[in-house]
């Protein structure tokens, strides 16, 4: 106690300004007004506040408004006993001010409405008169009160879960006051200065001021300066780094860089071999990484320096790191890894053989201006920046940063460049403008202990909404959400560290900002069902339960089932359409196509009947319409032609030769030539006569016989009806056309 009441009577004196242990929030900080009169820790570790009749919700670094329904509260009949309050369970608080009794419901975190059955309880009933809940600050409450100097505006006291003091005040808001913080010590920069000289063996034999360089030899000093050291550009020294073959090397005029020979009191530039460095304006240190290689650092840019050729080469990784800064303001080489911090990032180099390939990674700080770097002696990195101390700890084969600030008893101040370091006791030591902060590493030991995490929060499109437990049912045009949640870590919230992942959108974890409170927002989501976890930590600890939130972002009315039905139905009827009207093409063109088929069977048949009726000569493809067709009229001729010269040769012998019964036979010729089978018989019969009439002088009579007519009459009659002439008839144009030959 006594050293925290130091350490604020410090801080209030203005020697560390910036370094206040006391946390206050304020109106800027959520608070409905500066008048706290009630302070409740809930179960899932938040703070409800009562200021003066308006309450807000702690989600972790700051406060939010509770609205409610003034009509669910009950008005009071006596006033004589003002604030309190009374669990009902382990979810309904009773509250009370010296007006009105509230309800409020820590599950749904939402205030429930009252109903005359409920103050019929004898115990709620002793409540409402102030018989019991009373707000009461104890003993120890009002010491710690009181070693604040705060007694006088203090309304109500509370101690938390993890020994935190909450503090509400009349006109100035809510103080908290973490547990009693590690045993850091605060020393003055003479002090720091001496422990550190004695750990470094270079800082013990020499001393660069701006006068010249001072030489430290059996307590007696020596001035090197361009009086006693003619090759010296400038009385000014920057830094001198003994290299591992005992040579010296020096800066000096800020970027003047060279080899010194205190022996001889001469000073060899490298700068007129290798006017490249130049370029740099203003060197500030150098790191030997082998015998033969060093690294040169400036406040705008790096350079490898080759100790053995004296020239120069590009730092490695140097592309990557300007990236982000060139100003180098200082680097630590452990285990063939070098760490460089800039002004802008701290980057992790692992060296090679080949310096210019070697790998980098930036590290990501909660203060990413790195001004110091220290080796404790468990090979861990200290950082300090410009806002405090922090470590990189490594767990899980992945490197996990934790910061250290008031709630640690570290000041948030900028450290100064390139000063800390540790001491011979074992002590890191920062310096920063105007003291310096010293503490073992153990001293800072973090509570790994896995916290869960509370959802305090959600925004949807905007709008700020406190969770109740159900799972979230939004419309799709409301899909910009922002998830806000904490571990309520009062105490120490700079080490708390969150991943977190969006089930349905994410199948890898995401690292979310760390420290009191963290929120992540998501844009544009589609409709879908979705579950996000969130999980928190503490650097070197495990990763504690996994808190969910069940969102349902609803689709749009055109992508609803019974907008998915009606497409249905619409795609089925326009494809039934599609089909239709296919169909109905289909069938106007197989009409068109048998139109046209029908039509050319037709011609055929009618230019079959032509060429049968006029031609003497029978051709079976000619009278026919396709090959069957073609087929029966080869085989009725050859069954016609095996039998031409018997008469009794009719249809039915026809039908039988070709496998056909009568009436078929009948119902083909009728289609074929438009004529009987035995219609058929008899011309085939007179073709054969009028061929023989032509190629034969065979008597009539005789041709009549051989096709099947015994009656010359009858032949010479049917003769005509078919050709129009008498079989002689027929026979005379052959004789004169033979005569005229002759």
């Amino acid at each position: 106690m006594i050293r925290r009441l130091l350490f604020i009577a410090i801080c209030w004196a203005g020697l560390l300004p910036m370094c206040a242990e006391v946390r206050h929030w304020k109106v800027a900080d959520g608070l409905p007004t500066g008048e706290v009169q009630q302070i409740i820790e809930l179960p899932n570790g938040q703070m409800l506040v009562n200021c003066e009749g308006v309450f807000c919700l702690s989600d972790g670094r700051g406060f939010e408004t509770l609205h409610y329904d003034r009509n669910n509260s009950r008005k009071r009949d006596a006033y004589s006993k003002g604030y309190g309050h009374l669990w009902q369970g382990d979810s309904l608080l009773w509250l009370r001010d010296f007006y009105r009794i509230y309800l409020f419901d820590a599950r749904s975190r939402a205030f429930a409405p009252i109903t005359d059955a409920m103050t019929e309880d004898a115990d709620i009933q002793a409540f409402i008169r102030g018989d019991v809940g009373a707000e009461i600050m104890t003993g120890d409450l009002h010491d710690v009160v009181d070693s604040l100097h705060l007694s006088r505006n203090a309304t109500v006291a509370i101690r938390d879960r993890q020994n935190g003091v909450w503090i509400g005040s009349w006109q100035n808001g809510l103080f908290y006051l973490p547990p009693a913080a590690s045993e850091v010590q605060y020393i003055s920069r003479n002090e720091a200065f001496e422990a550190l000289r004695q750990t470094d063996e270079t800082n013990l034999r020499w001393r660069c001021t701006v006068n010249g360089l001072y030489g430290i030899e059996g307590g007696k000093e020596t001035l090197y300066d361009m009086t006693n050291v003619p090759d010296f550009p400038h009385n000014r020294m920057t830094f001198i780094q003994q290299l591992p073959d005992g040579r010296l090397l020096l800066c000096c005029n800020m970027n003047q860089l060279g080899y010194f020979n205190p022996e001889q009191r001469t000073f060899h530039s490298l700068n007129k071999t290798n006017p490249l460095i130049n370029r740099h304006r203003s060197l500030v240190g150098i790191q030997q990484i082998d015998e033969r290689w060093a690294a040169v650092f400036s406040q705008n840019g790096a350079f490898l320096l080759d100790t053995q050729a004296d020239s120069i080469a590009p730092f490695p990784c140097a592309d990557k790191i300007e990236q982000y800064s060139d100003k180098y303001n200082c680097w630590l080489l452990i285990k063939g890894r070098l760490w460089v911090g800039t002004q802008n990032g701290l980057f992790g180099i692992s060296l090679s053989d080949n310096l210019q390939s070697s790998n980098c990674e930036i590290v990501k700080l909660s203060n990413n201006c790195i001004r110091s770097l220290v080796e404790d002696s468990l090979g861990n990195i200290w950082i300090g920046t410009a806002y405090g101390i922090s470590k990189i700890v490594k767990s899980e084969k992945n490197l996990f940063v934790e910061n250290f600030g008031p709630e640690d008893g570290i000041p948030a101040t900028s450290m100064s460049e390139r000063e800390a370091g540790m001491s011979t006791d074992g002590r890191l030591i920062f310096l920063h403008y105007s003291a310096a902060v010293a503490f073992r590493p153990e001293w800072l030991q973090v509570d790994t202990t896995a916290q869960e995490v509370v959802f305090t929060g959600f925004t949807v499109n905007g709008l700020k909404n406190i969770p109740d437990g159900t799972p979230l049912s939004l419309p799709y045009n409301r899909n910009n959400i922002t998830f806000q949640f904490s571990t309520l870590n009062y105490a120490h919230p700079s080490h708390t560290h969150y991943r977190y992942r969006l089930e349905g959108l994410e199948t890898e974890w995401q690292i979310a900002n760390s420290g009191a409170a963290a929120e992540v927002e998501y844009r544009a989501l589609p409709h879908g069902s979705y579950f996000f976890h969130v999980q928190a930590r503490t650097a070197g600890g495990s990763w504690g339960p996994v808190s969910k939130m069940a969102v349902e972002i609803l689709p749009p009315w055109w992508f609803t089932w019974w907008a998915k039905a009606f497409y249905y139905f619409m795609g089925l009827m326009g494809l039934m359409g599609l089909m239709g009207l296919y169909l109905k093409r289909k069938r106007v063109a197989l009409e068109r196509e048998n139109d046209e088929r029908v039509n050319r069977l037709f011609e055929l048949r009618d230019a079959a009947r032509h060429q049968f009726a006029e031609s003497t000569a029978i051709d079976p493809e000619g009278i026919s319409a396709n090959v069957e067709e073609e087929e029966l009229v080869k085989r009725m001729l050859a069954a016609i032609d095996a039998n031409l010269d018997n008469e009794e040769y009719g249809v039915d012998q026809l039908a039988r030769d070709v496998a056909m019964s009568r009436s078929s036979l009948y119902e083909k010729l009728r289609t074929m030539l438009g004529i009987s089978p035995a219609d058929f018989i008899r011309n085939v019969r007179l073709k054969h006569a009028a061929e023989l009439l032509t190629s034969t002088k065979l008597p009539i009579a005789e041709i009549s016989e051989r096709v099947g007519f015994n009656s010359p009459r009858i032949f010479s009659s049917n003769f005509k009806k078919m050709f129009g002439v008498l079989p002689s008839e027929y026979r005379s144009p052959q004789k004169t056309q033979n005569s005229v030959t002759s």
